[in-house]
């Protein structure tokens, strides 16, 4: 989802939003509809069904979205009444904003992913399993998304099947 808006998010602050059970792109998009500039941070999980793998993306934090906000200029009661919102997080003052720079990070880290395919011939250090903090060589893509990583472990090369969120970019191959 891209966050284009005419509306500058300078002023705004980020406020959370509890959605109905599996409505969060019914949320956002009656949200947009009423002006409002709303987030929903979606992951890419690899799903198996019937021996096939499915790459789906799914919220980050199911039951939410974020709302940006500038309470001065914009009435943030209508959000409560918005089809696909249960209610918007609050305290005895009002809404409760988010930490600064927090939601811009969530947005940076799911939607800035880099494909499975521009990792082919990348060097890249693996973050998970026994084989964490090894360094391998990306070679190839296999199915649902996975790549193959070349290790050299006991003189030997060896190819694993691995996750590309599992793995860190080390720099451009020689």
């Amino acid at each position: 989802m891209s966050l284009q808006s005419d509306r500058s998010v300078s002023g705004n602050r980020w406020f959370v939003a509890q959605t109905s059970p599996r409505k969060e792109a019914v949320a956002l998009a009656n949200l947009h509809n009423q002006g409002f500039l709303a987030y929903c941070p979606r992951v890419a999980r690899t799903k198996r069904h019937a021996r096939k793998f499915t790459t789906v993306r799914e919220p980050l934090f199911p039951g939410y979205v974020f709302v940006a906000i500038d309470l001065a200029d914009q009435p943030w009661r209508s959000i409560n009444g918005t089809l696909g919102v249960t209610r918007i997080l609050t305290d005895t003052a009002g809404p409760v904003a988010m930490q600064a720079g927090l939601v811009e990070h969530l947005i940076h880290t799911t939607e800035g992913a880099r494909p499975a395919e521009d990792l082919v011939g990348q060097d890249v250090r693996l973050r998970t399993g026994p084989f964490a903090d090894f360094v391998g060589r990306v070679i190839g893509l296999t199915a649902g998304q996975r790549v193959n990583v070349l290790l050299r472990l006991m003189n030997r090369d060896v190819v694993l099947g691995m996750n590309p969120a599992d793995l860190d970019l080390m720099g451009l191959a020689a």
